[in-house]
């Protein structure tokens, strides 16, 4: 019988996984250069932390926009409450309650999937100034700059969900 050499298996420094080939120069699983140059190397750490940066900038973004959230659904109910005391309809509270609740709701689920939380409450908030001027069409000009911010917001935050890779 012979005997058969195993070949010596190599694990990747980086990410600890095996490496199927000793000649290989990339990890398979991480993209590490684990028989690479120097330069690989040093190429691979810059890209690690150039995308933790990234990824830094954009879970602050989404916190921001998922404050707005929050900021939004405050507004919503003392709106409401501002209305009603005005106008004594019990149905202008309600809805303000419920979009201020679907606001908070959101904030909240922004936390697990903040690209869909940020993207329903943006629709949402556009979808509100649209039938709000429907029937007042000069709401539309009321508070612009704080539209605009808002939109903005919400905005930068989806962008920045969608660069981040899990």
């Amino acid at each position: 019988m012979e005997n058969l050499i195993e070949p010596k298996k190599l694990t990747c420094s980086h990410c600890k996984n095996l490496i199927e080939s000793s000649e290989a120069i990339f990890c398979n699983h991480c993209g590490f250069p684990e028989n690479g140059t120097k330069e690989q190397k040093g190429k691979f750490y810059g890209q690690l932390a150039i995308k933790k940066n990234r990824n830094i900038d954009a879970k602050d973004k989404i916190k921001s926009a998922r404050n707005t959230l929050f900021i939004l659904a405050g507004i919503v109910a003392i709106f409401g409450l501002l209305a009603y005391s005005t106008h004594q309809d019990i149905l202008i509270l309600g809805i303000n309650f419920l979009l201020s609740l679907i606001y908070l709701t959101l904030a909240f689920w922004s936390e697990k999937k903040p690209m869909m939380a940020l993207l329903i409450g943006l629709l949402l908030y556009i979808t509100t100034i649209a039938i709000t001027a429907i029937f007042e069409p000069t709401t539309l000009i009321k508070g612009v700059i704080w539209k605009i911010l808002i939109v903005g917001y919400l905005g930068k935050g989806i962008y920045s969900a969608s660069s981040i890779k899990d």
